[in-house]
Order: C-alpha cells, then structure tokens, then sequence
C-alpha cells in the first residue's frame, strides 16, 4: 500500500490527520485478518511550497523540511496512528526519479525544453480515466499556466531547472535542476513496491492532477497496471464549510488535540465512511466524546464485575449468558469491514458489544460463572473490534480521566461548585428533604453532570 504523504512545509492539518487514520485503519484491519502488509508512506521535502516558507522563516529549506517531519511524527503518534514501514523521503530518491524520467524521454512520452523536462499529456491513450475526465474538457474547463516551452498546455513538469541561485538542485542530464511533483511517488512506489502493487491512496484532492499523473507516467514507463486499487479520502469540512485560511477556520492536528482526546476524534473520523466527506462540528465531536466515554466507562464497569467475583477460578469453556448474541457479533464487524472499510458499521457493532456489556455488568442478582464469562468475552471482543479500527490504544482509566478533564475545561465547569452541590444534595438526602434532593439533582443535569448514588458513597461524572 502506498499513501501520499505531505508536502512538509507546514504541521498536518485535521484533513490530513482523517487522511492518515483512515489508512492506518485500513492497514491495521489487514493486519488482523492475516494479510502481511508492505505499507509506504512518503515525505516530499523539495517543493516551492518549502523554498517558499525557508525564506519567510530564515531557515534553509532542508531543515525546515525536517522540523516539519518531526512536527508531524510527533502528531502521528499523538493521534495513535502507526508508522509506515517506509517513510521515503524525496530528498533520498533523486537518482530512481531522473532515471524514471530518462526513460519516459526515450519512451517519446516527456521532452526536454531549456533544462526543464515536460510529460506529453495527449501521448498516453487513457488520460483521464482514473478522474473521468477527457482531455477537451481539460483544456477547456482548466486554468493552464501560460508557458512558450510547452508543446501542449496541458503538458506537465516532471523536471524543473533552477530559478535562482540558493535553491535546492541536482545535476541532471537536462542540466541543474529537481523534480516536478508528480514524477516523485511514481518513482518512490516503484522503488519500494515495484511496478504493480494492491492499494494507493490519498485523499480525494489528490484525484487530479497528481493521481492521474502518476498513472501516465508509471504504465508507459513499466507497463503493468500500476495500483490495482484507489482509495480516496473525502474533505473535512468545518461547520459546513470547506476548511481555509481565509475563512479562519483552519485546524492543526496540534490545535485539535489540546481540545479534544485523540480516542475521541479518531471515533469522530470513523462514523463517516472514508469516501464521502465528514463536517467536523461542536455538535459532532461532543457525540464522539460522549460515546467514546460511554466505551470508556463500559471497561470501567466490566473491570469492576470482575473484581466483584469471588468464586475463585473460572474455567473458560462453559455456558455463557446471551452467547447467541455475543457469537454474531465478531461476525458482523468483519462483515461491515470488508465491505470497503464500512467503519460506520463497525462502530455500530462495537455499540452493541458494550450495550450487552452493560446489561450484564448492571443485571441484578448473584454474579454467576456463565455471566462473568458473558462480560469477559464482551471486554475481549471490544479490544478486538477497537485494535482493527485503532481505539482503546490508551489503558481506560487514562483516557478516560483525561477526556474528562477536557470537557470539563470545554463546558467550562467549576469542578468546586459541582463537588458542593453534591455535598448539600447528599445532606438534604440525610434529612430526607427529598425536593431540595431532587432540585439540586436537576440543576447538576443542566450542567451535564450525573450524580450515581452507591453503597458507600456519592459520585458525579458527566453525562
């Protein structure tokens, strides 16, 4: 499998970060189901983007690439996404990309014009086939750069001479210069997969051009089918609109994570399937948290029901409570997954799981053996469904606490007030004052918190 990775002149964005969970999913998901996986994932750390950005910033561009890198591992692991076997970076790779370009020169598919090298669009027969697009349509509906070099307008650089003194170049035999975007992952998939390989992908933007590129260029100059499959993420929208600069609401991954648990806008990613674009809302992600709490506090009660158990060894075969319903659900996760990543689906399951789970865990009467092995496959089937789709990567109680403290910080929750109204309901209670209980009981649900009387003592979480 082979994910275009990020031009590294700025930290990921929440668009990317729903790029790269969606592929890890998919990488873990294949994983589990036996398929031994080659993932690649690439860097392109020489682009105008970063020529650009190094002058703003002072910083040769080499080392703002890497800043840039290491920005992005950080927020990788932060979201809990794996890294790829190969992470080649552009840079690297210069030799198997001129030498990709030379033959694609002899094949008579690009030619040379004044040091820069330009890819014959109308040479290669299906051109617009992956982005169903014809090429009458292109160069009547697409905005082409005015350039006298170019044979066709609709001609691209695969190789680009240096512009000024200072930039990034590389001898070449069209003299100095470094490579067009495109030509860079056919050269580096080919390299670390060979010609032909199962899964490319990326997110949609990535359709066309740069998809459609890399096809033009890889069949002619290997022959093969190059990707047998594509896979393209749709758009993260804000509040309904398409994510900008401009219209201030441009999300870092880094700017998310300090408002939002990572296990809670990993769930968020994962109700929408990958290829329609998802509207990143208030609305949506209090859901997700919400839900992943609920999850959370599922493991918290399934933990608590074991310690509770007090008749020593239990032996794993025997009756289990509800075991029709526990067997259909492993069934119906994989059913949903292999029907192209249905990862909506599988949250669903994974819903049903914990709904039994808490049934169960809260069913009245003498904790017995064939409902304890019930709770146990349940918690044991949740981390199987949460290790395909990459949840509950952090243990419970840590996540839990601190997905807590930030929507207490979100809601803006004074944590002394609550602890107080608790106390006074807990005294009205005592003085059978049973209104004012059930007063100060309401006022805590307006501010979305819970009150849960137990034996021993009172506590307060939110809702």
């Amino acid at each position: 499998m082979y994910v275009c990775g990020l031009t590294v002149y700025d930290l990921p964005h929440i668009g990317h970060a729903r790029t790269f969970v969606v592929f890890d999913v998919v990488n873990r998901y294949l994983a589990q189901r036996g398929f031994e996986t080659s993932f690649v994932r690439n860097h392109t750390d020489v682009d105008d983007k970063i020529i650009r950005r190094a002058k703003e910033t002072g910083e040769r561009p080499e080392d703002l690439a890497q800043r840039m890198i290491d920005g992005l591992t950080f927020d990788m692991n932060s979201l809990g996404i794996k890294r790829a076997d190969v992470e080649p970076r552009v840079t690297e790779h210069i030799e198997e990309i001129i030498a990709l370009v030379q033959v694609l020169v002899d094949k008579g598919y690009a030619y040379a014009a004044d040091g820069d090298v330009y890819y014959r669009v109308r040479k290669f027969a299906n051109y617009g086939k992956l982005s169903g697009r014809n090429l009458d349509e292109l160069e009547s509906g697409v905005r082409v750069e005015i350039n006298d070099k170019k044979e066709d307008p609709l001609d691209f650089a695969l190789w680009k001479a240096t512009k000024e003194a200072g930039e990034p170049s590389w001898s070449s035999p069209w003299g100095p210069g470094r490579p067009g975007w495109h030509i860079e992952c056919s050269a580096m998939s080919v390299r670390h997969l060979g010609p032909s390989f199962d899964i490319h992908g990326g997110g949609r933007d990535l359709i066309f051009p740069h998809h459609e590129n890399e096809v033009a260029q890889s069949i002619p100059a290997h022959g093969g089918e190059f990707a047998r499959y594509w896979m393209h993420v749709g758009m993260v929208e804000i509040e309904g609109e398409k994510m900008s600069h401009s219209l201030d609401n441009f999300w870092t991954v880094r700017d998310i994570l300090k408002q939002v648990h990572a296990e809670a806008l990993r769930y968020f990613f994962l109700t929408t399937h990958y290829r329609n674009n998802i509207n990143f809302s208030r609305d949506a992600i209090a859901d997700a948290t919400r839900r992943m709490m609920y999850m959370l506090r599922t493991f918290e009660s399934l933990e608590q029901c074991d310690a509770k158990w007090s008749g020593g060894d239990i032996a794993e075969v025997g009756p289990v409570d509800n075991q029709a319903e526990i067997e259909a659900l492993m069934p119906s996760y994989f059913e949903a997954m292999d029907d192209d990543f249905a990862t909506p689906r599988a949250l669903a399951t994974l819903a049903d799981a914990a709904r039994l789970a808490n049934k169960l865990a809260e069913k009245k009467g003498k904790l017995k053996e064939p409902r304890l092995r019930a709770i146990r496959r349940l918690r044991t089937i949740m981390f199987e469904i949460g290790s395909g789709v990459g949840l509950f990567q952090t243990p419970y109680e840590d996540a839990l606490a601190t997905i807590t403290a930030q929507e207490i910080e979100r809601l803006g929750l004074d944590t002394k007030e609550i602890a107080r109204l608790v106390d006074s309901r807990t005294t009205a209670r005592i003085e059978k004052d049973w209104a004012e209980a059930d007063r100060i009981r309401e006022l805590l649900v307006d501010m979305g918190v819970q009150v849960l009387d137990r034996p021993e003592d009172t506590v307060w979480r939110l809702i």
